[in-house]
């Protein structure tokens, strides 16, 4: 048997660590980089056998044709608006009713956020079937704004979760000192609770905009007209459309990736900072 230092083993140790890592990592991003490598591989190589990650020869005829023979443009258009109001609609309500669950009292304060997260043990469906009959009483169904509601109320448990964290994490020393000079209620929200609080505001508009993004369910419940498609119908659709075109769909698929991973990048730091304090 090889007696080892205590140097060697460290070393050993980490070549194993970095080794499992990459070799995991890269059996992970396999699919996604064949997909990838998929969009701008000619149509006959898609089922060739053995499959070749490396395409043959390039060429981007794929995302001419999603972007010249569908409405890929416009489900995208209706998802970006979606997604915004939601955002919007979800922090407009979680920051204020964070707040006062947060530093008011009241009777069963402690169990507003417990009842709240309920709502994601139940399925969908029994959620979309009620949701749906009082959108058709109220005129908003084939609605940007109707569909963004119900993904505002399917991200509004987590959000007031969250940002209730952050809003803990405040001393109530400064709000009182603030309180103490003079500031109004809505100038202590303004100047010192959102500015410290922005990791967790910054996550929760990170997970509403994914949560919006890439919903399926109410969008198909609560949309019948084609030009109102959100990109998870609209690209479905394709499928039915263009069976053998493969290409065309993971092209789709491909850009309508490109806006969570790009917000996910620049906003990382951010992310990491919400989750790590919310799981605290």
């Amino acid at each position: 048997m090889i007696e080892l230092s205590l140097r060697q083993r460290h070393y050993l140790e980490r070549a194993v660590t970095y080794g499992l890592v990459i070799g995991m990592t890269a059996l992970l991003m396999i699919p996604m980089i064949w997909g990838a490598l998929s969009t701008v591989r000619p149509s006959k190589d898609l089922f060739t056998w053995p499959p070749k990650i490396i395409p043959s020869s390039v060429t981007l005829e794929n995302y001419r044709l999603l972007l010249e023979t569908t409405s890929f443009v416009q489900y995208f258009i209706n998802s970006l608006t979606t997604a915004i109001l939601a955002m919007i609609f979800t922090l407009a309500i979680a920051i204020p009713a964070a707040y006062a669950v947060t530093r008011y009292e009241f009777h069963g304060r402690k169990y507003v956020s417990n009842l709240s997260t309920i709502i994601y043990m139940f399925p969908l469906v029994l959620l979309g079937l009620p949701l749906f009959v009082i959108f058709s009483r109220l005129s908003l169904t084939n609605s940007r704004i109707g569909l963004a509601l119900t993904h505002t109320a399917f991200a509004l448990p987590f959000a007031l979760m969250l940002l209730r964290v952050f809003f803990n994490d405040i001393s109530p020393a400064i709000v009182e000192s603030a309180r103490l000079v003079g500031a109004s209620r809505l100038t202590i929200i303004r100047k010192i609770i959102l500015p410290l609080s922005l990791p967790g505001i910054v996550a929760t508009i990170i997970f509403v905009m994914a949560l919006s993004w890439k919903e399926y369910f109410f969008a198909l419940l609560m949309m019948n007209d084609s030009g109102l498609y959100t990109l998870p119908i609209g690209i479905a659709n394709l499928i039915n459309i263009a069976t053998t075109n493969w290409g065309l769909i993971l092209s789709g698929v491909m850009i309508m990736s490109l806006p969570p991973m790009l917000l996910i990048f620049f906003l990382y730091d951010y992310l990491l900072e919400g989750f790590s304090v919310s799981s605290l």
